[in-house]
């Protein structure tokens, strides 16, 4: 499941200062200006960072690879390092595929509750703040300079297994991606300025949410 949820968490910048400005000057009582400056027109990609705290793991995994965004409902990410892998979402299907491994498929309905996780985020890409509000709760907080999108599930299948979707951003592009789970396992994608970032082998949670934010890390 964290795969295709961390696949969903594709990036993108906002389109504009200004929009972000707007948006934020409003202080959470409306996301609708900062959904719409943050869509993005396909076809799109970018390189990312992917750090992954999970209570099976003894310390973080960190992936690099690049994330494509080809329309509504088309996603892809490959995983370049430390294995290859590339997962793709078209037409309510899924597919997985690890180095030279055969091919996993497996049809989106057999999976409502990423179904519905992956229709909010066609409608965050699109722009489209009333479609994205039908699944998930927004609240956006912060200013200008540094800003989060915040997105809680409504359907009760989804929430068992995402607690929230968070963006945080700086100026006028988005800076990271959590995906947090009901378990208590975070994914978080650094892209943009932070794509390339040289992280240590066990980089902790405090540090990421600095370089997230812009600040200093601890």
């Amino acid at each position: 499941m964290s795969t295709s949820l961390s696949l969903a968490s594709a990036i993108w910048p906002v389109r504009s200062h200004a929009a972000v400005e707007t948006a934020v000057a409003k202080a959470g009582a409306d996301a609708k200006t900062l959904v719409a400056a943050m869509k993005r027109t396909a076809p799109a990609r970018t390189a990312y960072s992917e750090v992954r705290f999970s209570g099976l793991l003894d310390r973080p995994l960190i992936l690099h690879g690049e994330l494509e965004y080809s329309g509504p409902g088309k996603l892809a990410k490959s995983v370049d390092a430390p294995y290859r892998e590339r997962t793709t979402i078209e037409n309510g299907e899924a597919s997985v595929q690890r180095g030279d491994r055969p091919v996993r498929k497996f049809s989106l309905s057999q999976a409502p509750e990423l179904e519905g996780f992956l229709r909010g985020f066609a409608a965050l890409l699109g722009g489209d703040a009333d479609a994205l509000q039908r699944d998930f709760e927004l609240v956006a907080s912060g200013n200008a300079d540094v800003w989060r999108l915040k997105l809680t599930p409504r359907d009760e299948r989804l929430a068992k297994r995402v607690t929230a979707i968070e963006v945080d951003g700086a100026g006028n592009a988005a800076r990271c991606f959590y995906t947090r789970e009901a378990d208590g396992d975070v994914n978080v994608l650094l892209v943009e300025a932070l794509a390339n970032e040289k992280l240590p082998n066990r980089p902790t949670m405090p540090m990421i949410d600095a370089l997230c934010r812009g600040a200093k890390a601890p």
